[in-house]
């Protein structure tokens, strides 16, 4: 459904605008029953909101304590990311949330950390009620604490690499990750430096584009350098692991004089532009193909979004694993290939076909005379599964589609819909539905 935007949901039982795949999984009727009678929590266990134990996410707390337990057992990535994200929803609960400089306004709050590549790695809803610091653990303020929690799951004293923005970015913070051996850098607000030394903004707004100023102090013994850098706008950035130097030079458009210039840029700022994009892009990966499924009940607008979010971790992982075994960029499967091919496995592999849907592929077969592409296959899953593949008689032979072979058949698999030799001498049927 994803794949397929249609004005309402019921329209892909339409006898005019459905889609087939759908119609043959489950009739109208049975999936409004199932999204009706859906939970994912026992809810007479659910505590008053006055109660002072009470979880605000009680309803859907099992789901993101499952996602952040299979999220964890991918290898992280040496760059990290910690940044916001909005699950864009009107609905009226005390979890929604307004920033108006975001582009979707009201919406559900969530903290994630994620790769450079996108991989999201942990969740956390923004509840108002999940700032507890552990004993362990500093109380470095509400925002500097969404990334000590979630920073929890990093190896410590491995050279890990933690990048976030000006909204969780305090010396404090720095200095507590510098000595759990995990390296930090992100963009910083003027009025969280104590007793700053850089120049005021308003002598550096003097100066030409490309200035750049660096102070490195002692923070409780953790050396954290602070650079300013003068682009369209000022931009105030603390470290512990680079700073103002090796200076590169970057492209930019000079309205004055009509033309693009070369300016100097620090090494941070280069550095935290590499790697500062991860839930970025992951949000742009969701926001493609988007389950747009409208529900009164708020737990149900967040399991559609981690369903996204599920499905570009899982094309994301699937990329890394192919980059490892050395595939060609040309035979790796594009997102929306990657969804159709999970959604075609999980509504085919091990159900029976009916003989109404037998009749409409073989007809469709016989209907292609021209020569095109290959006719389609069935993902891997689907043929082993081992459910439902009869041999049926097609009225007109066939060209047998299995791998190196140039036979005809009378022969069709009822749920595949694909011509496969089954004589004395060849047995194509049994070998495709094992390979």
């Amino acid at each position: 459904m994803s794949l397929i935007q249609l004005p309402r949901v019921t329209n892909h039982w339409s006898s005019v605008l459905g889609t087939p795949v759908i119609q043959q999984t489950m009739p109208s009727n049975k999936f409004e029953k199932i999204r009706q009678y859906l939970h994912f929590n026992d809810n007479t266990k659910c505590l008053h909101r006055t109660h002072p134990d009470s979880d605000r996410i009680f309803k859907i707390r099992p789901v993101v304590d499952a996602l952040n337990e299979s999220y964890g057992k991918v290898p992280l990535e040496k760059q990290l990311r910690v940044d916001e994200q909005i699950c864009s929803t009107k609905a009226r609960n005390m979890l929604k949330r307004y920033n108006p400089k975001k582009p979707h306004k009201w919406g559900y709050k969530l903290y994630v950390l994620s790769g450079v590549s996108g991989f999201a790695y942990t969740i956390e809803i923004e509840s108002g009620k999940e700032n507890v610091v552990r004993p362990d653990e500093p109380d470095l303020g509400a925002s500097s604490n969404v990334v000590v929690r979630l920073s929890r799951m990093i190896p410590r004293h491995q050279n890990y690499r933690l990048y976030f923005d000006n909204y969780f970015t305090s010396l404090h913070l720095l200095e507590y990750l510098a000595k759990e051996g995990i390296l930090g850098l992100g963009t910083i607000r003027r009025n969280r430096i104590p007793d700053c030394k850089l120049s005021s903004e308003k002598e550096i707004m003097k100066k030409d584009r490309g200035y750049s100023e660096e102070y490195i102090a002692d923070v409780n013994g953790v050396d954290v350098s602070t650079v300013v850098w003068k682009d369209n706008k000022l931009v105030t950035l603390a470290s512990t692991f680079t700073g103002l130097n090796p200076i590169s030079e970057v492209r930019r458009y000079d309205k004055k004089n009509s033309r693009y210039i070369n300016i100097p840029r620090p090494n941070v700022v280069s550095e935290y532009n590499r790697h500062m994009g991860g839930v970025d892009l992951v949000d742009s990966i969701m926001g493609i193909y988007k389950i747009k499924l409208r529900s009164k009940r708020w737990q149900m607008r967040l399991f559609y979004h981690f369903l996204d979010l599920t499905m570009a971790n899982a094309w994301l992982f699937y990329k890394r694993v192919c980059k490892y075994k050395n595939i060609p960029n040309k035979t790796i499967m594009a997102s929306a290939d990657f969804r159709l091919e999970i959604a075609e496995t999980l509504c085919k592999m091990g159900v029976i076909t009916g003989l109404t849907i037998r009749r409409s592929i073989e007809g469709q077969i016989l209907a292609k005379k021209h020569k095109g592409p290959a006719q389609h296959v069935p993902p891997q899953a689907v043929r082993q599964d081992q459910v439902g593949h009869w041999p049926q008689w097609a009225e007109k032979k066939i060209r047998c589609k299995f791998p190196k072979c140039a036979g005809f058949t009378h022969t069709v698999c009822d749920k595949c819909g694909v011509a496969l030799c089954y004589t004395k001498n060849k047995n194509c049927f049994r070998n495709f539905h094992l390979l």
